[in-house]
């Protein structure tokens, strides 16, 4: 392999990749939330000073908390994509003729089934598509291991969900046969404990019959190519679940109603923490005496005023005085935003649900009540299940002892008792 063709596979980008990519990872941190989407979307002030911002030292060496760091997140984007998940998983799916081991350690670290594809569909909600990879231990040549000794060993298929972003390019043929598809990972290399650990970028190329491995270095400019063959040669092992697409996804709309939640709590934070901790204003006579009376310097006279430690003398030509602070009127109008903006975030998931369930565009489906549920649990349980059954059929051509099973997931509500008020679901989740 040239080392053209080697540069190549390590730079290409799939287009629909190139355009989607920084949202698809801003919507998986919106549905993490936490530290690392506050420092991503947090809005900074035009006029706001760097102390206020991220914080520092004052001239006495103590620390001031900057806004960003008192800044917090409240996980409602999590609990919608956890609800429906619920919806989808309250009644279990049923696998006929299925390894229990498969069942129960799908990926090596004891992730079962269930848990595997809860994540394929919190990821569907998320992003609008991703993968499922399925690999197996490779034996050196020539090695003869009995099927107990592999059972012992733990020698067989695993699965693993890959972000759509960690398919980095493919080509899928039109009657949906994956041709070849690349992948990319970071990995933490720490082989021996006297050796400073390093992280490294390794793409793969994956094609029919074998893997192409291609270690980056930190330049990017030296790579390490090795080429391992494959025991199963007959397709990429890899499952594409929804469909990849340039065009915005419905999570979008909700994590920029988010951020926006994000946003105006954090003002309104600082403003009732302003309030709490107002900033004084004086007369400028009434520093110049402090100093001058006692012999002390600007910021020792400072200390004396705000610590009210010392009586503030006034002339009759002073000013009063008083603290800079946002008024009741303001700060309550910041509450009625939020609230309107929880209102938005509330109906935006309903919209989600519809287009994911493809209800009817109409002017009652935009009510909670109308939307029918189990369109919701239909559409994407059968993607979920044709998923499962791809990804059934893969590990079976890794390895044929392993039967292919059947998977059925729930599509409909059994019974009113088990309907549930989406409604009202949602509206504990967001309005709370």
């Amino acid at each position: 392999m040239s080392e053209d063709t080697i540069k190549l596979l390590v730079e290409r980008k799939n287009q629909t990749l190139e355009e989607r990519e920084y949202q698809l990872y801003i919507n998986r941190l919106a549905y993490h939330g936490g530290k690392p989407y506050i420092d991503e979307r947090l809005s900074r002030f035009p006029a706001e000073s760097d102390i206020d911002w991220g914080g520092g030292k004052r001239n006495d060496g103590s620390s001031v908390t900057g806004r960003k760091d008192k800044a917090y997140v409240v996980p409602y984007l999590e609990r919608i994509v956890d609800k429906i998940n619920q919806y989808v998983f309250g009644v279990e799916p049923t696998r006929t003729n299925i390894d229990e081991e498969i069942e129960q350690d799908i990926t090596s670290q004891g992730k079962s089934i269930n848990e595997l594809m809860s994540e394929v569909s919190s990821l569907l909600t998320v992003n609008g598509w991703c993968w499922i990879g399925v690999d197996a231990p490779e034996l050196p040549i020539d090695t003869q291991v009995s099927q107990v000794e592999k059972s012992q060993l733990k020698i067989r298929p695993y699965a693993q969900v890959y972000n759509a972003d960690q398919v980095v390019d493919w080509y899928v043929t039109p009657n949906g046969k994956i041709q070849w598809l690349i992948t990319e990972s970071n990995e933490y290399v720490a082989f021996s404990p006297l050796e400073k650990p390093y992280n490294q970028i390794v793409r793969r190329l994956w094609e029919p019959g074998q893997v192409t491995k291609i270690i980056v270095n930190d330049t990017g400019e030296d790579f390490v190519v090795e080429v391992i063959e494959l025991s199963y040669k007959d397709a990429v092992p890899f499952v594409l679940v929804g469909t990849p697409s340039k065009e915005p996804h419905m999570f979008d709309s909700l994590e920029s109603i988010n951020r926006a939640i994000l946003d105006l709590s954090s003002a309104n934070f600082a403003n009732y923490y302003n309030c709490v901790y107002p900033q004084m204003y004086l007369p400028a006579s009434v520093l110049d005496m402090v100093m001058s009376t006692y012999s002390v310097t600007a910021e020792t006279a400072t200390t004396m005023i705000k610590g009210f430690s010392y009586p503030i003398l006034l002339s009759e030509t002073d000013q009063t005085p008083g603290y800079l602070m946002p008024d009741a009127n303001s700060i309550g109008t910041m509450r009625t935003e939020m609230d309107a903006l929880k209102n938005e975030l509330f109906e935006s998931t309903g919209m989600l649900l519809r287009k994911e369930g493809n209800a009817v565009e109409s002017a009652e489906a935009k009510a909670f009540d109308n939307l029918d549920l189990n369109m919701l649990i239909r559409a994407r349980s059968k993607k979920l299940e044709d998923a499962e059954t791809k990804m059934s059929i893969l590990i079976n051509g890794w390895d044929s002892s392993i039967p292919v099973y059947e998977v059925e997931y729930n599509k409909e509500m059994n019974s009113a008792e088990e309907a549930v008020d989406i409604a009202e679901d949602i509206k504990d989740i967001v309005m709370e």
